[in-house]
């Protein structure tokens, strides 16, 4: 538990610190956004072109994202369900519930956490879920919330044409496939090269970790508690427990990626849900309660995950 208390506590206090300099308003709008972005372009893109061209992926991730992706087919189809029986929520706000109770805060609190706690090696098989995460899962909730018949003024040349786009110009992906490359050539970084890409990649952890507390100061505890609930059970206690069982005993993945796995599947939804629902305001006000909630209960639900990793 020690181990756990020096990897989660510090993590924590970083983002409450990013949460009250924004509460004070000690950074302006402009600022963090900068911060955001520098995370998301420079920062966080370099730990992960840095780790391509020094690890060799051996095998293709087929069996790593089967476990995370299965897991969340199954996420969704409860979502759904329990969306509209339980909550009552609408039919495009089921889309938003499906999304919220399975897209997790990866970039901000996903890697620095699993990179903390799992060492390095975490770094590659965090990267290749978080490649495809967000492109995956935002194409199948805007057809989900298209086909609700709530809105109708989207085709689906148009949604294909947006996943293509933002595959192209996603800095996560492009980092992965340049380090690919780039490892494919033998030619290995420079040492001045390699130093400063690697100061780069050192900055994401706390830089994300600020910046996560900086953005949650714009969300409260709102919406129906039912909501909330349904969308908590779901992301915190029922993912991770299907990651569990199909990265141990279905796909029998190594011990790194189950960890990455079962602990991405655990982590508090991410404000991209948010902008999801916002989108088609829809179920808005349950999704900005579960994540605000969700990454205040985060400080326990990750440390017991964590705990059950290392005795793996």
């Amino acid at each position: 538990m020690h181990t756990i208390a020096i990897t989660v506590v510090p993590v924590f206090a970083l983002i409450a610190l990013g949460y009250f300099a924004a509460r004070i308003r000690f950074f302006s709008a402009e600022a963090e956004k900068g911060l955001t972005r520098f995370v998301l372009y420079f920062a966080i893109p370099c730990l992960l072109f840095r780790t391509m061209v020094a690890v060799d992926v051996a095998h293709p991730p087929w069996r790593l994202w089967a476990a995370y992706f299965a897991a969340i087919v199954i996420i969704w189809v409860l979502a759904i369900l329990a969306s509209r029986r339980l909550a009552s929520i609408s039919a495009s706000g089921g889309s938003s519930a499906a999304i919220t109770s399975s897209f997790g805060n990866l970039l901000m609190m996903g890697i620095p956490l699993a990179v903390s706690f799992l060492g390095p090696a975490a770094a590659l098989p965090a990267g290749l879920i978080l490649s495809i995460h967000s492109p995956l899962q935002w194409t199948a909730a805007t057809l989900l919330a298209e086909m609700s018949g709530d809105r109708s003024d989207t085709s689906l040349a148009a949604i294909f044409d947006d996943l293509v786009n933002d595959l192209i110009r996603n800095p996560i992906v492009v980092a992965i496939v340049a380090g690919s490359l780039w490892r494919l050539t033998g030619i290995g970084l420079p040492s001045i090269a390699d130093r400063t890409i690697d100061l780069l990649g050192q900055a994401g952890v706390p830089a994300a970790l600020f910046a996560l507390g900086l953005s949650l100061a714009g969300f409260g505890f709102k919406g129906n508690i039912r909501g909330v609930t349904v969308i908590l059970t779901l992301k915190m206690i029922v993912f991770p427990l299907i990651a569990a069982v199909l990265a141990l005993k279905v796909f029998n993945l190594p011990p790194v990626d189950a960890g990455v796995v079962i602990f991405f599947a655990a982590l508090p939804p991410g404000v991209n849900a948010y902008l999801f629902a916002s989108r088609y305001d829809a179920a808005v006000a349950p999704v900005s309660g579960a994540i605000a909630l969700g990454t205040g209960l985060s400080l326990f639900t990750t440390s017991l995950v964590l705990w059950f990793i290392g005795s793996l």
